[in-house]
């Protein structure tokens, strides 16, 4: 005969997941994208860089400079939209906890502002540090232990009460990955941010299949298609550029560079930032 199973604590939080993405009317598209100088440089990097990393802030500069991709449906006491100023990503890590692998979600804060070094090492401490010593995963841990009733008054508060706050524990942009072993979704992820980017982890000489899942109460497929096209071209410029200053590459050639060469590159990057970080404090 069969048997009754508990859900493990995992399993509670990805059923509060799954009933708050169930009342969003969501809908995705799919597409291929190409990135092989990309592909070159992350080859040659050291520390090695996640496609996680490189897509979150890709997509991470399209979100900042569009105000559309930081908005959230809010359903109460009527109908609107509120905008979050700053980007938030809420990435999706899975970890084994209690002799089961679940998933747990990082919370990386503005990651346009931080270097891809510096985002790596933060996913690298998501996936790797002891889950006691990771304070969003503790919260998360004991925010499952909680009854269903509290915990669905809880994602409701946050949504309609509190939409201030939804940032910090929901993202104001998710981020998964869009397959693993050759399998991919091809549909769309499920989630409540009002954007989810799935990431192909393994693209195959560069080309990496991409699943942007979005709120249709928000936006419509138009604004989201050129959304990606635009994290497609901050990837092969903005991003690419920082990822062969990491390598020694030059960024349109693909070409090892001299240590002159090498040498001025850094340092018109270097006056780049100062410039960007300067105009960013005058604002």
């Amino acid at each position: 005969m069969g048997k009754r199973i508990k859900f493990s604590n995992g399993r509670r939080l990805i059923e509060d997941i799954i009933h708050v993405a169930n009342k969003t009317p969501l809908a995705g598209f799919v597409a291929d994208q190409d990135a092989g100088l990309v592909a070159k440089f992350r080859r040659h990097s050291r520390p090695k860089i996640s496609w996680n990393v490189l897509y979150m802030k890709a997509y991470a500069i399209v979100c900042k400079r569009d105000a559309n991709l930081r908005r959230a449906y809010v359903g109460f006491p009527w109908s609107h939209l509120y905008e979050h100023d700053k980007n938030v990503c809420m990435m999706t890590i899975a970890r084994e906890y209690e002799g089961e692998e679940r998933l747990f979600f990082a919370r990386f804060n503005s990651p346009e502002e931080s270097t891809l070094v510096e985002l790596q090492e933060q996913f690298d401490h998501y996936r790797r540090a002891p889950i006691s010593e990771i304070k969003q995963f503790r919260h998360q841990i004991n925010f499952a232990k909680a009854p269903r009733f509290a915990r669905r008054f809880a994602w409701w508060a946050l949504a309609n009460l509190w939409p201030k706050k939804r940032a910090s524990h929901m993202g104001t942009f998710g981020m998964s990955i869009s397959g693993n072993k050759g399998c991919y979704g091809v549909s769309h992820h499920l989630g409540p941010a009002t954007t989810t980017l799935g990431v192909d982890p393994f693209p195959k000489k560069g080309v990496s299949k991409i699943v942007m899942t979005f709120d249709h109460r928000v936006m419509d497929g138009a604004p989201v298609t050129k959304a990606m096209q635009k994290m497609h071209h901050m990837l092969t410029t903005a991003v690419k550029v920082e990822l062969a200053e990491l390598t020694g590459f030059h960024p349109d050639t693909g070409e090892k560079m001299s240590e002159i060469e090498l040498a001025e590159f850094k340092r018109n990057q270097r006056l780049r930032r100062i410039e960007t970080n300067r105009k960013r404090r005058a604002a």
